[in-house]
């Protein structure tokens, strides 16, 4: 029998626990929406694009800690029992799906905003894939407002200087993470009178709504 993928192995759990919920319409509406788009951006790549975004989603929800790959599966059915316990199942699918999307912006610098698509362009330019779990959190917090298009790109440039600094060092040197400068920058938030993204309650969209407000990024 061939081996299920984690990618496949996530899609049957949560399919099931979509079924043994009764939210069986959310895997049409917002998980196939996300695997279609991902499949899609797979075969531009050739590499699975999906069990890469899942790794840095999980990085977002372990603070900071990179699960290894053999281990996606068991971290991501882990992180649903556990996040299932306080949080409704539909809006634990939506806010994995807005992530999603968020990831693919960032990956292909996909942005209407000149200014701040420069700067994912250049931090792409850079490789620096392990800023994108980062990313994705500023994002986030710039779709719901909690920071604004100044803030943003001021958070984009101290990431690009945070990189340079980095990559200047030699490997024995480095001791910047993005752990760290993420703390940093939420510190920062709160002298400029800003709300962070953990004191804040999460809203609800649609699907339609999300996609459709993300592309005006």
């Amino acid at each position: 029998m061939e081996k299920l993928s984690n990618v496949s192995k996530i899609r049957k759990f949560i399919t099931a626990e979509l079924k043994k919920s009764g939210l069986i319409d959310l895997y049409s509406t917002y998980w196939l929406e996300m695997e279609t788009s991902y499949l899609e951006a797979s075969e531009r790549e050739n590499r699975i694009l999906l069990e890469e975004f899942f790794l840095d989603y999980l990085t977002i929800q372990n603070n900071g800690v990179i699960p290894k790959k053999e281990n996606l599966f068991s971290n991501f059915v882990e992180f649903y029992q556990k996040v299932s316990k306080f949080q409704k199942k539909d809006l634990i699918i939506k806010n994995i799906f807005r992530y999603s999307v968020y990831y693919l912006k960032i990956l292909f610098s996909d942005v209407k905003d000149d200014e701040i698509r420069i700067r994912i362009k250049k931090i792409n330019a850079y490789k620096a894939k392990d800023a994108y779990p980062f990313l994705m959190e500023v994002f986030e917090d710039f779709e719901f407002a909690h920071i604004n298009r100044a803030m943003l790109l001021e958070i984009l440039d101290m990431v690009i200087g945070f990189i340079e600094e980095r990559n200047s060092k030699k490997p024995s040197q480095i001791a910047l993470s993005f752990a760290g400068l993420s703390t940093e920058i939420n510190k920062m938030l709160v002298l400029k009178d800003y709300t962070p993204r953990f004191v804040v309650e999460k809203h609800e969209y649609d699907a339609q709504n999300t996609i459709n407000q993300l592309m005006n990024v």
